[in-house]
C-alpha cells in the first residue's frame, strides 16, 4: 500500500487542498492530475496570491497546500515563509515552474515536505507526492505528541494531572526570582488531607484515588489561570500565588480551598466523603526568599494548623465533617521568629492594644478662608519608640494584610470625629479625608463593610472623602472602577492622592468616579524654583477644571506658594503653613474656640501661635 493510498482509504471526508497558483492555465492542469488520483474525495480551493492564500488558511482547516514558489504577491521563501507561518502542521508541497537543486533544498530546509518542478514531473507525480507529504507530516505529528506525551509524562502527576514536585519546584524557584526583580510578593498554600491513610485502609485505594482526583479538580477551581497546583506525592499539595499583594490575598485563597472541600466528594457507589484538610500558609519574602524557605515555612504552619485541631476532632474521618482550620493561627510565629516575623507580630499586638491614634490635618478653602476637611493621619504611639509617623510600618502592614483592619480602625475613628464635629462643634458642613490602601480597594466586601461603619457611627456619606493613590487606582482596572462605583453609591466623595507621580491614565479619569485630584507635595515644594514643576501644577489645575473636578493641593509650607497656587486656581490646600497634623481633641478644641464661619488662616494660625490648641 503506497502511502497516498493510505491517505485515501482512511480519509472519509474529502481532502482539502489549497492551491497556490497565479497562473490559470497551471491551476487547472495541477487539478486534474490530482482528481484523476483522488476522485471525488478532492476539494480544492485555488488562489493566486500569498494573501488570499494566508486568509483561506487562517479561515477553513485544509489537509494540504500545493504551492507555486513565484505569484502574484511575493517569490521564493518568502512564498513559503507566508504559508508555512499562516498554518505551521500543514504539509507543503512545492510545485514552481523554476526550481533548481539550491532552490528546493532551501524549501525543504525552510519547512516544504516536498518539492517538484513542474515540467520534469510526470501527470501522476504531484498527486503520488501529495500523498508522501502528508503521511510524512502525520508520522511527525504523531512524533511530536509523542514527545509532548513523555515530557508532560515527565513533569505531572499521573494520577492527577497536576504538576509533580520538580515542576513546581522550577515555577516557585521562577515566581520567587520575577518577585525578586519586581518587589512583588509569592505566597504558598501547603494543604494535606487528614486521615488520608485510615480512607485508603478502610476504604481502599480505588475510593482513595478518587479521592485525591476529586481534591485536585477543586483546588484547580479555586485559583487564578496565573496559579499553580501541584501534588508533591500521597495527600499532599501545594499552591502557588505569585505576585500577592498582601498576606490577606493568600488567606483569601485558603479559606476558598476548606470551604470549597465542605461539600462531600462522590467516591461513586452511592459512597460521599467530606475530607479534612490543614492548610498552611506563607509569604516572599517575610516567610522567605528561597524555595526551600518558602516551603519549610508553609509546611511549619500547616503541621501547627494540624496540631492545634487535633483535639477538636477524631483522628479517624467520618463522613460529613467539614474542612475546617484556624485562619488566624496559620500565620501564627513559631518559637524561632525571623526580624520580619517579630516587626508582624509587634504590629499585631500594637493593634490589639490600641497603641495607633488617628491625627487630623486640616484641609482649606483659602478664598473663603473656611476649613472644609480634615484628613485623618495614622500614627502609632510606640511605648519604647513614641509617636511614629506611617512610613516606618505601613508597608509592613500591607505585606501582612494588617492594612485592612488598622485601615477600618481608621475610618470607624474618622467617622466618629466627623459625626462629632457636625453636631457638637457646630461645623455643619465639614468632611473627613482618609487614606484607602489599594490592599483595603481589592478586599473584597470592602464596600459593605464601610456600608456598615457609616451606620454604625451615624456619619453621612458626603462628610466622608476616601483618597486613594494613583498606582492603587489601576492596580486592577475595570474592576477597580467598579469597586469605586459601588463605594460612590454610599454618597462619598473619591480624590485621587499624589496626583503626578504615579500612573494614572486619562482614560482612569474619564471613566472613573473621581471628585477629585490632590497635587503631589514634591510638586509644590519646587514650582517657586522650577519651572518645570510650575507648570505641571498650572497643567493639572486646567485638566481639573476642564473635568470639573475639585483641585487639593498638600505639602503648603509658605504664604508664597499658597498665593501663587490661587493664582493657579488651586483654592483647596493643606500644609503646615496652616497647621500640621492634630490630635482628634486638639482639632475639637481649635473649633470650639474659634467660631467656624469666622475661621479664616489668619485666626487659625494665630491661635495655634499662642497655644490654644495642643499638636
Amino acid at each position: 500500500m503506497t502511502a497516498s493510498q493510505h491517505v485515501v482509504v482512511d480519509t472519509d471526508r474529502a481532502l482539502r487542498v489549497l492551491l497556490v497558483d497565479n497562473d490559470a492555465g497551471e491551476a487547472q492542469r495541477s487539478e486534474e492530475g490530482l482528481r484523476a488520483r483522488f476522485g471525488d474525495r478532492l476539494a480544492v480551493v485555488h488562489v493566486a496570491t500569498v494573501a488570499q492564500a494566508i486568509r483561506s488558511l487562517m479561515e477553513m482547516p485544509f489537509d494540504a497546500v500545493v504551492l507555486e514558489l513565484a505569484v502574484g504577491d511575493a517569490s521564493g521563501m518568502a512564498t513559503l515563509a507566508g504559508v508555512r507561518g499562516a498554518a505551521p502542521t500543514v504539509p507543503v508541497v512545492v510545485f514552481a515552474r523554476s526550481l533548481d537543486e539550491a532552490l528546493a533544498l532551501r524549501a525543504l530546509r525552510a519547512g516544504a515536505q516536498e518539492c517538484l518542478a513542474k515540467e520534469n514531473t510526470p501527470p501522476d507525480g504531484l498527486a503520488r507526492m501529495l500523498g508522501y507529504a502528508m503521511e510524512r507530516q502525520r508520522r511527525l505529528a504523531t512524533l511530536e505528541a509523542a514527545h509532548s506525551d513523555a515530557a508532560h509524562r515527565a513533569t505531572h502527576d499521573p494520577l492527577t494531572g497536576l504538576a509533580n514536585r520538580e515542576l513546581f519546584l522550577a515555577q516557585l524557584e521562577r515566581a520567587l526570582a520575577f518577585g525578586a526583580r519586581y518587589a512583588r510578593k509569592t505566597g504558598l498554600l501547603f494543604v494535606d488531607l487528614d486521615g488520608f491513610k485510615e480512607i485508603n485502609d478502610t476504604l481502599g485505594h480505588a475510593k482513595g484515588d478518587v479521592l485525591l482526583r476529586g481534591v485536585s479538580s477543586r483546588l484547580l477551581q479555586c485559583v487564578r489561570r496565573s496559579d499553580a497546583v501541584a501534588r508533591l506525592g500521597g495527600d499532599e499539595f501545594v499552591v502557588l500565588l505569585p505576585d500577592v499583594t498582601s498576606r490577606r490575598d493568600v488567606a483569601y485563597v485558603r479559606d476558598t480551598i476548606l470551604d470549597c472541600l465542605q461539600a462531600p466528594l462522590d467516591l461513586g457507589d452511592g459512597q460521599s466523603l467530606v475530607v479534612e484538610a490543614s492548610v498552611g500558609a506563607a509569604m516572599s519574602p517575610i516567610d522567605g526568599v528561597s524555595a526551600d524557605e518558602l516551603l519549610a515555612a508553609a509546611d511549619a504552619a500547616m503541621y501547627r494548623d494540624k496540631f492545634d485541631r487535633r483535639g477538636a476532632r477524631t483522628s479517624t474521618p467520618t463522613l460529613g465533617v467539614a474542612a475546617t482550620s484556624h485562619v488566624g493561627e496559620t500565620f501564627a510565629p513559631s518559637a524561632e521568629q525571623s526580624v520580619p516575623q517579630r516587626r508582624e507580630s509587634r504590629l499585631r499586638l500594637a493593634l490589639d492594644h490600641g497603641e495607633f491614634e488617628v491625627h487630623y490635618q486640616p484641609i482649606l478653602h483659602v478664598i473663603s478662608e473656611h476649613l472644609i476637611a480634615a484628613e485623618a493621619l495614622l500614627r502609632w504611639r510606640d511605648p519604647d519608640h513614641g509617636l511614629m509617623s506611617p512610613s516606618s510600618f505601613l508597608s509592613l502592614a500591607e505585606d501582612t494584610g494588617l492594612i485592612v483592619p488598622i485601615g477600618e480602625m481608621v475610618l470607624r475613628a474618622a467617622c466618629s470625629a466627623v459625626v462629632g464635629w457636625r453636631t457638637h462643634v457646630g461645623a455643619r458642613d465639614i468632611r473627613v479625608s482618609v487614606n484607602l490602601s489599594g490592599v483595603q480597594l481589592r478586599e473584597k466586601g470592602f464596600d459593605r463593610r464601610l456600608a456598615a461603619i457609616l451606620k454604625e457611627t451615624g456619619c453621612p456619606g458626603d462628610a466622608l472623602v476616601l483618597e486613594l493613590s494613583e498606582n492603587s487606582a489601576l492596580q486592577d482596572g475595570d474592576g477597580t472602577i467598579e469597586t469605586l462605583r459601588d463605594l460612590k453609591a454610599l454618597g462619598l466623595r473619591i480624590v485621587v492622592d499624589d496626583f503626578g507621580v504615579g500612573r494614572t491614565s486619562m482614560t482612569f479619569l474619564r471613566t472613573a468616579p473621581v471628585d477629585g485630584i490632590k497635587i503631589d507635595r514634591r510638586f509644590i515644594s519646587q514650582m517657586l524654583v522650577d519651572q518645570r514643576d510650575l507648570a505641571i501644577v498650572a497643567s493639572l489645575s486646567w485638566l481639573a477644571q476642564g473635568l470639573s473636578i475639585a483641585l487639593i493641593a498638600e505639602g503648603v509650607e509658605s504664604a508664597e506658594q499658597s498665593q501663587r497656587l490661587v493664582r493657579l486656581q488651586c483654592f483647596e490646600q493643606q500644609g503646615f503653613y496652616f497647621s500640621d497634623a492634630l490630635p482628634e481633641s486638639g482639632l475639637t478644641a481649635l473649633l470650639n474656640a474659634t467660631r467656624l464661619t469666622d475661621l479664616d488662616t489668619r485666626s487659625w494660625r494665630s491661635a495655634r501661635a499662642v497655644g490654644a490648641v495642643g499638636g
